[in-house]
């Protein structure tokens, strides 16, 4: 059985290209005429990022191009009006286009809204992951600010500071609106889940909807720049989570208590965290599915499938 490259859904015959099923195509780009090959090599993107990056206000050291449909339809460089983000696999990290995809997938089974994303292929016919990008609304850039903003620091400090800390600031940068803090709580189980050891300050950014002109923000931006990182052949950190979990932090050993204990110190409701953790234990063959269903090769699927197994053990412990 063959999965479509957007949903990861099983194929079905009425699709209008090889590889897609058409309502979640037509989601990503509005329109089932963008044709789904872009017409340039993977050598024209390094080429071009060089160039067309230096001014894009994106964060992260992955080479990353903005592109945005022309009167054609067709998928273009562009270093104005971007719509779309295209971020090959890295020659250091082979399949993380892949790896990526499916992360943000599962990101929605934890109830985290993630940004509209999916595999395309350049030219040649080498894949690369495509997401829609989120900070523009009718041509207008959307306020947004990532943690380390938020706490005024600079960009080489985003992993100082622990998940508690970050969420008292999305508690104070909110008013203390509880459901963004919970939304902010729901990505930090996503990622010990998942073994993304990589969910810092830059990854985590708060925004104003159109309109609000006070000091408060809204809610968090769509989920971005999450991988099973721990699913690599090597990886830079070797943390179980980017920060740490507590203030006072014990150990990196966690279970389903330390982050009970998380949820309480955020000012979450006791039985809204156990709801959510029990729900999350019961969607693990969903999780597992999703990863098995996924274009990353079979030797990333089963260190990412041994990853949420064993975390979804730990997780268990405490409740």
């Amino acid at each position: 059985m063959t999965f479509c490259k957007i949903s990861l859904k099983p194929l079905n015959k009425t699709s209008k290209y090889e590889g897609y099923n058409n309502l979640p195509f037509k989601n990503l780009f509005q329109s089932l005429k963008v044709h789904p090959k872009l017409g340039f090599t993977r050598k024209d993107f390094f080429i071009e990022s060089t160039v067309k990056s230096r001014g894009m206000s994106i964060s992260g050291l992955q080479q990353k191009l903005s592109l945005k449909l022309n009167h054609k339809k067709e998928l273009v460089i562009t270093d104005t009006d971007g719509e779309y983000i295209l971020k090959p696999s890295p020659e250091a990290f082979p399949n993380a286009s892949e790896n990526e995809h499916c992360a943000m997938l599962t990101s929605r089974l934890f109830n985290v809204e993630a940004a509209p994303c999916g595999l395309i292929c350049f030219s040649d016919n080498e894949p690369a992951y495509i997401t829609k990008r989120f900070d523009r609304h009718g041509g207008i850039k959307i306020h947004q600010e990532d943690l380390a903003q938020g706490f005024g620091m600079e960009s080489e400090k985003k992993y100082s500071q622990s998940y508690e800390a970050a969420g008292k600031l999305v508690h104070k940068m909110t008013n203390g609106k509880a459901a963004v803090v919970f939304d902010f709580f729901r990505r930090v189980v996503h990622a010990f889940v998942t073994g993304n050891d990589d969910m810092h300050l830059k990854n985590l950014s708060l925004q104003k909807l159109p309109g609000n002109t006070g000091l408060y923000y809204d809610r968090m931006t769509q989920h971005y720049d999450c991988l099973f990182t721990q699913a690599f052949d090597h990886i830079s950190r070797s943390d179980v989570l980017a920060l740490d979990l507590l203030a006072e932090e014990k150990d990196d050993v966690y279970t389903g208590y330390d982050f009970k204990l998380l949820g309480e110190k955020l000012g979450l409701r006791e039985k809204l965290i156990s709801n959510f953790i029990h729900d999350i234990i019961q969607k693990e063959t969903a999780l597992v599915d999703l990863i098995n269903h996924s274009f990353m090769p079979d030797c990333m699927k089963t260190k990412a499938v041994s990853i949420v197994e064993q975390r979804m053990k730990a997780l268990a412990l405490g409740f």
